[in-house]
């Protein structure tokens, strides 16, 4: 009896398939993710640079470029819908909220002379959608809120007299 129960090999692919779907499911969820976070920082850096260099046409970092960039971001980001946007100050945000896109850098209301750089910033809230690679990247990285930080700097081409 004991003989051919350990001859018997019906269940072990079955038992084996437990073990490795699952991680394979796991590692598929985790090239999704990357995929997305990858996404928005090329989304995120092309539309700063893009600013920068609008404002360096313009000489000045106005709130009109800031709210075409808080625009962009809003439409062409994956996971941007419910966030609320920032773009009044010039410093980074001391303690930045978990829901807020926050777009600062050169001064609003100060003309760039020629040659002088403009700064462009944005610090864009991550989290990842599945919720197993989320708590397991807080966990790895320390953070209780990932961030992605871009900037863009560009010399001013406006000449002012």
């Amino acid at each position: 009896m004991l003989i051919r129960l350990h001859r018997n090999r019906r269940g072990q692919a079955f038992v084996e398939s437990l073990f490795v779907i699952p991680l394979l499911f796991m590692l598929f969820i985790f090239i999704v993710e990357m995929g997305f976070l990858m996404y928005n920082w090329t989304v995120l850096n092309f539309y700063t640079c893009s600013t920068a260099a609008m404002a360096a046409t313009k000489g000045q970092f106005t709130d009109e470029i800031r709210l075409r960039l808080a625009q962009n971001i809003n439409d062409w980001t994956v996971n941007s819908r419910g966030y609320t946007y920032d773009v009044t100050g010039a410093d980074p945000p001391a303690t930045p909220a978990d829901n807020t896109v926050y777009v600062y850098g050169t001064d609003r209301n100060t003309p760039i002379q020629r040659g002088s750089y403009i700064n462009v910033n944005v610090n864009y809230p991550w989290h990842f959608r599945f919720i197993v690679i989320d708590s397991l990247s807080r966990f790895v990285v320390s953070e209780d809120r990932l961030r992605i930080k871009v900037n863009a700097s560009v010399p001013s081409e406006v000449f002012i007299e």
